[in-house]
């Protein structure tokens, strides 16, 4: 028998202008108080950041949790959704229902929060640049969040070591071609995800941390306003080379410089 369908609304305000107004709409299983609190004040942070890209004022956020990984399955195939034999990732966002779906709970209470975080953020990229935003930003977002914790001084992110290091050994054994990279569709970034110890998500990662932390002022506010103008049939490295200043090999040569 599902769970009863809970629902209600979060007033959020980004700013000193812009008044957001979210609502989450919760199915599945139900979480307990402190993990809706805990959700809604990180939806905070996110909307504030997606805010200055354009986000809509009002909102609706659809979060499906299941506590049972099998439940889940079933759920999926019940709406349509076939995914591979061996997939293993806890949840996914599903753009036809434009829904958040947690596919079990067996991991803990923390990490699946983690992934509550990193799907929502695909809703948000979803507003902003539409159905087929470039793999390495959708993706390095989702990972930036999920890699976030609400401290008392605020949002804290991590880049954590291991992906420091997987970075210095990728340009070590001359992996990364970042035009290729972000340029490449989501066939390509999902092969190289699945073949090569996580590469497409580090990577993604990486990029968007450089962007959000260390890339000139307001550069990744550019380059989302460029991807947001639909007449452009540019590629990403075209466009990086336009907004970034000094252009894309500034740009290559300022993030190797990052994480060598």
């Amino acid at each position: 028998m599902r769970a009863p369908f809970l629902l209600f609304s979060l007033f959020i305000f980004c700013g000193l202008l812009n008044a957001q107004t979210v609502k989450i709409e919760y199915a599945g299983d139900p979480l307990p108080d402190k993990d809706r609190r805990n959700i809604e004040e990180f939806i905070s942070y996110e909307v504030n950041f997606y805010t200055q890209f354009g986000l809509p004022d009002t909102l609706t956020l659809q979060l499906h949790v299941f506590e049972d990984r099998k439940k889940a399955m079933e759920y999926l195939e019940s709406v349509d959704i076939h995914l591979p034999l061996l997939f293993k990732a806890s949840g996914i966002y599903s753009p036809k229902l434009q829904k958040a779906i947690i596919l079990g709970r067996e991991k803990g209470q923390e990490r699946s929060l983690a992934i509550i975080y990193h799907e929502l953020s695909h809703h948000f990229v979803r507003q902003i640049l539409g159905k087929f935003p470039p793999s390495w930003l959708n993706e390095g977002l989702s990972e930036y969040f999920e890699h976030c914790k609400v401290t008392k001084k605020g949002l804290r992110h991590t880049f954590t070591e291991y992906e420091q290091g997987r970075i210095r050994t990728m340009y070590m054994l001359g992996e990364i071609d970042l035009l290729a990279f972000m340029n490449s569709g989501r066939g390509k970034f999902m092969k190289r995800q699945a073949t090569d110890e996580q590469y497409s998500y580090i990577l993604a990662h990486a990029l968007v941390t450089f962007w959000i932390e260390k890339a000139p002022r307001d550069t990744m506010k550019k380059l989302i306003a460029s991807l947001q103008n639909k007449n452009d049939s540019s590629t990403v490295s075209e466009r990086i080379d336009r907004v970034y200043p000094g252009g894309f090999q500034k740009f290559e040569k300022d993030f190797e410089a990052a994480y060598k």
